[in-house]
């Protein structure tokens, strides 16, 4: 009695499971790739080349940045996030991308 229960059991879960590729959100097929794709996330975290250095960390929705400080005080060692502003060349400078 339980053989044939197991048996119709496993098979619909075969069959469920051979039914989520073609349940998943359709995506623009791209030359040479398979699989699924996905948003990106909200938070990303970048390491900086020089001169900045250190992590930087960008929310991908707003374009808001911050860069990580370490602070060292009497109390300890604090780990802080500092909002970078956002802008251009102000007059008289110009930016070198490197």
């Amino acid at each position: 009695m339980r053989k044939p229960i197991l048996i119709a059991l496993l098979g619909g879960l075969l069959i469920a499971a051979l039914a989520l590729p073609a349940l998943a959100q359709n995506t623009p097929a791209r030359k040479g790739f398979v699989g699924f794709s996905c948003e990106p996330p909200r938070f990303q975290v970048f390491e900086a080349p020089n001169p900045y250095g250190g992590l930087i960390m960008m929310d991908t929705k707003t374009g808001e940045s911050w860069q990580r400080i370490i602070v060292n005080s009497p109390a300890g060692i604090q780990i802080r996030w500092l909002p970078l502003a956002r802008g251009g060349a102000k007059e008289g400078e110009s930016i070198i991308w490197q």
